[in-house]
């Protein structure tokens, strides 16, 4: 799978979801349709928004869907950086320039005191050696706080051209586009690897189970030949749509498909699914998710 294009779309029904007609290319939403953001504002909005900023360098502390101070500082950092009026609020404008950044085939990332390639390689999910390559860093031992790297983004293993588009739809939205005993495609974007799913039950993410042996193989083979309950950034397709999403890969819990070799379920989550314990947002799902959408 090359690089895709990235697309936000916040509703959609599903008759038009469906429609073969129907493009979802020409609703023509984006990040600003999450609304105008602002302190003790809280929800998935506020945590994706927080991510975005952990991408781009600008929030350090971990997402928690709370507009705090530490947020607002981050988002008046970010205005600032790129000649907005400080104010601390996230509205059009803001949640523009954080798209297209979000976007952009790279971002930009000022070193701070105590910084580490190594560290900043992981913080943005990019190899080290990507990071020195397109900064031409002869020694990537040698960085200096203030110093500005260009952080490439992530494509997915595979090559290629244009990829499809991913998008970035709310769970209830996708709770009705895949139904239980729903069938969908898997791609696994650190991997490029693809397998097909079915849904079995869930009402706050989605509890599926690989549709067959050889599709267990695939996913073994994803998620690192180990299974695991690290989250991953995956893009689901289903009805012709690649919907942002994040998966673990550990089995667990009941299952229907007896000849699957997969002992249990394993759980998708999408922007603002949830945990069925305590009906609570996922910040590492929630981080998945948001990175799926920069393959």
């Amino acid at each position: 799978m090359g690089p895709v294009r990235v697309s936000i779309i916040v509703f959609c029904t599903l008759s038009l979801c469906a429609a073969s007609s129907w493009s979802l290319e020409a609703a023509g939403w984006s990040f600003s349709d999450l609304g105008v953001l602002r302190l003790n504002d809280r929800g998935a909005a506020v945590m994706f928004l927080q991510n975005c900023l952990t991408e781009l360098g600008y929030l350090t502390q971990p997402a928690d869907g709370i507009f705090g101070l530490a947020t607002r500082q981050g988002v008046r950092a970010f205005q600032k950086a790129v000649g907005l009026a400080a104010d601390g609020i996230v509205g059009r404008a803001t949640w523009q320039a954080l798209e297209e950044q979000m976007t952009a085939d790279s971002s930009t990332y000022v070193v701070k005191a105590g910084d580490t390639l190594w560290a900043i390689a992981r913080q943005h999910n990019v190899a080290v050696s990507d990071l020195a390559r397109v900064n031409a860093l002869s020694n990537p031992n040698r960085i200096t706080p203030g110093q500005v790297l260009r952080i490439p983004r992530r494509a997915a293993a595979g090559g290629g051209g244009a990829g499809p588009v991913i998008y970035l739809m709310p769970w209830d939205e996708v709770n009705r586009l895949f139904p239980r005993e729903g069938i969908a495609e898997v791609v696994d974007l650190e991997s490029g690897l693809r397998f097909k799913v079915k849904r079995l039950f869930g009402t706050n993410h989605a509890d599926v189970e690989p549709l067959t042996a050889a599709d267990t193989e695939i996913m073994k083979k994803a998620v690192g030949g180990s299974w695991s309950w690290a989250r991953r950034p995956i893009a689901v397709k289903c009805n012709g749509l690649y919907i942002a999403a994040s998966m673990n890969g550990m089995p667990h819990g009941s299952s229907s498909i007896e000849n699957n070799n997969f002992p249990g379920h394993f759980c998708i989550h999408f922007y603002d699914s949830r945990l069925h314990a305590g009906d609570r947002l996922d910040p590492e799902h929630q981080r998945a998710v948001m990175q799926a959408l920069m393959y």
